[in-house]
């Protein structure tokens, strides 16, 4: 390619640039264009016209959040932006990808754990368990409430490397079929704990290689024993709210399974920094996630937090949540770790 030819194609992307720059700062989308570009990138198609221009309002509504929010980034601790549930309304997002919503969880006396007392010693500034070969990579749960299930087996995943030094991705599959008379509800919901008291009564767990993910109920519960690749000792679950026994036992323990509320659009469109939303409540809880780490970013600390709707979503599958702000979202209310 000659000089001159290399300059001109250089000088059309950076207006490219430029125009996409302009439209993502812009209150509505420059063209219809950007709505194609959109359904290319997602592969979105639709039934008929009517569907379609149905979505696109939804669309565009949805846009018009995301960018008011950024707009006002002088207020706020983080970004958010359009990804593949932009067609969704909050309330059809909930509907498919957060699990059922309940305000409560069943907990005995032996099932509790006393962390309080423990606060006697220094905890590291920071814990990122990814680093050390505790997290598989974020999976994606599909229309299938099943966050439950990829909280429970995150948990456990680490639990294994931490004893047998081997990373070995847990069946999700296997808990939504075979964990029902423990009380779970398959891809309609459930709670990580229902999970370890099927797993550790049931004797084990198999590995998403011998037991793939479907996202969808199973007919029968095809667990085979000889498969079974971890089981469940004991489970326990922190005190209501400490976010201070959290943050310990992540450091002490590993990777935590939490309940959270998730039900707000900043949840849906969330794209970078710590996440921080005044109207997410403390008392209701409608997804399961994975708490692997903690820091502190810019004075503000936070959790991070490995989700189940695929490494496209967030900072690559992961949010961070805002850490010591009075138990935001709800995030230490039901924190539980299993031993293997």
């Amino acid at each position: 390619m000659s000089t001159s030819r290399y300059f001109m194609m250089h000088l059309y992307l950076l207006a490219v640039c430029i125009l996409i720059t302009i439209c993502a700062s812009s209150t509505t989308p420059c063209s219809n264009q950007d709505w194609e570009t959109w359904k290319t990138i997602h592969g979105k198609k639709y039934n008929s016209k009517k569907i379609e221009a149905l979505r696109k309002g939804i669309w565009l509504d949805n846009l018009k959040k995301i960018q008011e929010h950024n707009d006002k980034q002088g207020n706020s601790t983080y970004i958010m932006v359009m990804n593949s549930f932009g067609d969704l309304t909050p309330k059809e997002f909930a509907q498919l990808f957060n699990t059922h919503e309940r305000k409560e969880v069943s907990v005995n006396n032996q099932t509790r754990e006393g962390m309080k007392a423990r606060h006697t010693h220094h905890l590291p500034e920071s814990i990122d368990w990814r680093t050390s070969g505790y997290v598989t990579p974020p999976k994606y749960q599909g229309r299938c409430n099943s966050c439950w299930a990829f909280s429970a087996t995150g948990v456990l995943e680490g639990q294994v490397f931490k004893k047998t030094g081997k990373l070995i991705p847990l069946s999700e599959q296997n808990l939504i079929d075979c964990s029902r008379s423990y009380g779970t509800f398959g891809c309609n919901g459930g709670w990580s704990s229902s999970a370890f008291d099927y797993i550790r009564e049931n004797g084990g767990i198999e590995a998403e290689s011998t037991y793939a993910y479907t996202a969808k109920d199973g007919k029968s519960c095809k667990y085979n024993i000889s498969e079974s690749v971890a089981s469940v000792s004991s489970y326990k679950i922190l005190p209501y709210g400490d976010e201070e026994a959290l943050t310990r036992a992540v450091a002490e323990i590993g990777p935590i399974a939490v309940v959270i509320d998730a039900g707000l659009a900043s949840w849906q469109f969330y794209s970078s920094g710590v996440y921080y939303d005044e109207s997410c409540r403390t008392n209701t809880f409608n997804h399961a996630v994975l708490v692997v780490g903690y820091g502190v970013q810019s004075g503000m600390k936070y959790y991070i937090i490995k989700n189940s709707w695929g490494q496209d979503w967030g900072q690559s599958g992961y949010i961070l949540m805002a850490r010591g702000r009075k138990n935001s979202c709800g995030i230490a209310s039901f924190p539980m770790y299993a031993l293997v």
